[in-house]
């Protein structure tokens, strides 16, 4: 079996450089990499198709031609909390205490009325676990942190946590067999 994993498409959010709102959209700049990556799913035998509760996932699986969708809020982006809908370049400089703590214990500290990158890993771990157990390939779009968590569902290596980054419309595939987890792909394009 596998769970391919897509990254949302472009998103205003992205261009704008703030963080995202549960309705933030898709900006048609990006429609052109979600279509190379609908060639690039393609050689996949997809059973079922999940995405996360935001607009922006739904809208890409859509895009990519699946209608047919589970909402599944454990493949959701991290909750950013009190920061939704706030630029990145201002909350950097209005709350300078959170990210001298959040370089101390990145995986610990929770945004404010939000999530922990290690809330995102467990509630993820969670859903992957769950899944691997099916027998059936599984497509997710998701977003960034939330597939960077699955990574460690499989690698259980926090340390090189900085050292992947997923681009928007990108494919991740692992493949499970007997029990073994394998990466297949990681931001694919």
């Amino acid at each position: 079996m596998r769970i391919i994993l897509v990254r949302h498409g472009l998103s205003e959010a992205n261009i704008s450089r703030f963080y995202s709102l549960e309705d933030t959209v898709l900006h048609e700049s990006g429609y052109s990499v979600l279509n190379n990556t609908k060639r690039n799913l393609e050689k996949y035998d997809i059973d079922q198709v999940y995405v996360s509760e935001l607009k922006r996932s739904q809208q890409t699986a859509e895009i990519l031609g699946f209608n047919d969708y589970i909402i599944d809020k454990r493949i959701n982006e991290l909750d950013f909390g009190d920061f939704k809908g706030k630029f990145f370049d201002d909350i950097k400089k209005e709350e300078i205490d959170f990210f001298e703590r959040q370089k101390e214990d990145l995986f610990n500290i929770k945004y404010p009325a939000g999530e922990s990158i290690n809330d995102v890993i467990k509630r993820t771990s969670e859903f992957f676990e769950e899944k691997s157990k099916e027998d059936k390939n599984i497509l997710c779009v998701s977003h960034g942190i939330a597939i960077k968590s699955s990574l460690f569902w499989l690698l259980e290596d926090k340390e090189n946590w900085q050292r992947f980054w997923l681009e928007n419309g990108s494919i991740t595939v692992f493949r499970i067999e007997d029990d073994e987890k394998i990466i297949e792909s990681v931001n694919l394009l």
